[in-house]
């Protein structure tokens, strides 16, 4: 592994194991055909310069403008483009790389990437270039920042495609690998920079995975109904197969030295499907990828570091005053919104705090106007608005808060503050409010009711013109979360406060 490093022009020494693995891991579409593989990382990684300065029979493609012709086949001339000629093609600043026709450009690389074939006009070729695409991510300590939902935001939105991002065989975590310092080069012996280059041209030939593919098999750890893919199992297979042409090319390892190589190469897939799962949950199960070991009947699955940072909001301990759960809808994704509302002697203020912009804003004037017309009705003294200031503060504050469909749990909140009673704590709630009082039908209804299945919410508060769109959810879900509709403010209000004789 040392030699393997240095040669790639990187000094082994500081380096940990797993550092070493992964550094490795980049040359894994160099030494096997047909790998797809992505990695983002923060700046001066490296993420590059194996390509760049290791092989000539790779082609950076460095921002700029990528064209069909240009990778594939010119129709006006004929000639091949850059995936038919060369072992690897890397996009590198993929955020910046600009595709002339981002459509045509996708599907064609969808095609080649499921199929290893492209098609330009009448013909077909066969071609065997691996296709790499680096890019930058910010990180908070040692792991991808908690204001990416899921780890292919920083893609550009039209490569944010499912069918495109399934096709990758590997998410390299980036994050991982140190950067470059003026002490990171190597001061060793390794191989000369150009017998390197042919040694891994000539590895994309051999083939060790069929002498040792009866020592192990693919499995799903978790048991979903939708288990282990074709395309799981081909990415599993083409990152074992680069990884033990590079560590084991002669085909000799034990079975401890077998089960640390087919959990990186389940990780760098595995980490694929975890995105995809957060992107489209109803389409991808949350599989856990792992193998099982023929000889010992062993079963290992790989633990992802960042698999758990995903920003959770945690339910409230128990039941308290002016503390609501609301429900809203995050770019493609449901939300825990967690607001805090606290009634003080003032001159009848309105305090918004966290975030809150235009529309939530006027959805907590039309409940402050609802709770003053129904004050007789809801036990609230009349001179609440002249003789108290109410602050309703919307969590993380960092992260904007927009949208109307807050205003039940606004109004909710609200009152809970003047009349000093706690609101329930497993319960979360998500509705347009009218200053009549009336529960309007809301947006992404699905996406917020997974929100609060996932966080552990036990009862969600919807308006009832929703209660169709809720109900067409998986089993799993609609079996565990009560589902409460209402179509009028009094009614939320009655499901959601602890009244005294409660």
């Amino acid at each position: 592994m040392d030699i393997l490093v240095t040669s790639c022009g990187l000094d082994p020494e500081p380096l940990s194991r797993r550092q070493k693995l992964l550094y490795i891991c980049r040359c894994v579409p160099l030494a096997e055909n047909n790998v797809n593989q992505i990695e983002l990382a923060p700046r001066e990684t490296g993420k590059t310069y194996l390509y760049r300065n290791i092989s000539y029979y790779a082609h950076v493609l460095s921002g700029g403008k990528a064209t069909p012709a240009q990778l594939f086949i010119n129709l006006n001339t004929g000639k091949i483009g850059e995936v038919g000629t060369r072992d690897a093609v890397v996009f590198d600043e993929i955020a910046n790389t600009d595709f002339t026709d981002p459509k045509t450009m996708v599907s064609i690389m969808q095609g080649y990437m499921q199929d290893a074939k492209f098609s330009r006009g009448k013909k077909e070729l066969l071609a065997f270039a691996s296709l790499v695409m680096v890019g930058n991510i910010d990180v908070q300590g040692s792991m991808p920042h908690e204001k990416y939902y899921h780890l292919f935001e920083p893609l550009p939105d039209y490569l944010q495609v499912i069918a495109f991002l399934d096709r990758l065989h590997g998410f390299m975590p980036g994050w991982s690998i140190p950067k470059l310092r003026p002490n990171s080069y190597s001061k060793d012996y390794g191989f000369i920079t150009d017998y390197f280059c042919e040694i891994l041209h000539e590895l994309r030939r051999m083939d060790l995975l069929s002498g040792i593919r009866s020592r192990f098999k693919i499995v799903d750890t978790a048991m979903t109904a939708q288990g282990v893919s074709g395309r799981d199992q081909r990415a599993i297979m083409k990152n074992a197969s680069g990884l033990l042409k590079l560590l084991y090319p002669d085909g000799r390892l034990s079975d401890e030295e077998l089960e640390e190589t087919l959990m990186l190469a389940c990780e760098l897939r595995q980490r694929v499907r975890d995105q995809l799962h957060l992107i489209s949950p109803g389409e991808y199960e949350k599989v856990a990828l792992g193998v099982q070991i023929t000889a010992s009947g062993k079963v290992i699955s790989p633990s992802l570091p960042d698999s758990q940072r995903v920003q959770r909001i945690t339910l409230p301990d128990k039941p308290a005053v002016g503390e609501v759960l609301g429900l809203a809808v995050c770019g493609d994704h449901g939300a825990i919104l967690r607001f805090e509302m606290q009634a003080t002697k003032g001159s009848g203020r309105i305090v918004p705090l966290g975030s809150i912009q235009k529309v939530m804003r006027e959805s907590i004037e039309a409940a402050a106007q609802y709770v003053k017309a129904k004050h007789e009705e809801l036990g609230v003294t009349a001179e609440w608005r002249q003789s108290f200031d109410v602050a309703i503060l919307a969590t993380f504050m960092g992260i904007p808060k927009e949208g109307p469909s807050a205003g039940i749990a606004l109004v909710v909140g609200i009152i809970s503050a003047l009349k000093g009673l706690p609101v329930r704590n497993d319960l979360a709630m998500t509705g347009e409010i009218t200053i009549l009082g009336k529960v309007l039908p809301v947006g992404g209804i699905q996406q917020k009711l997974r929100a609060a299945y996932e966080a552990g919410v036990k009862e969600v508060i919807i308006p009832h013109d929703n209660l169709a769109e809720a109900q067409a959810l998986p089993a799993a879900i609609t079996q565990k979360l009560k589902i409460i509709t209402v179509q009028a403010v009094d009614e939320a209000i009655k499901a959601a406060l602890i009244m005294p004789n409660n």
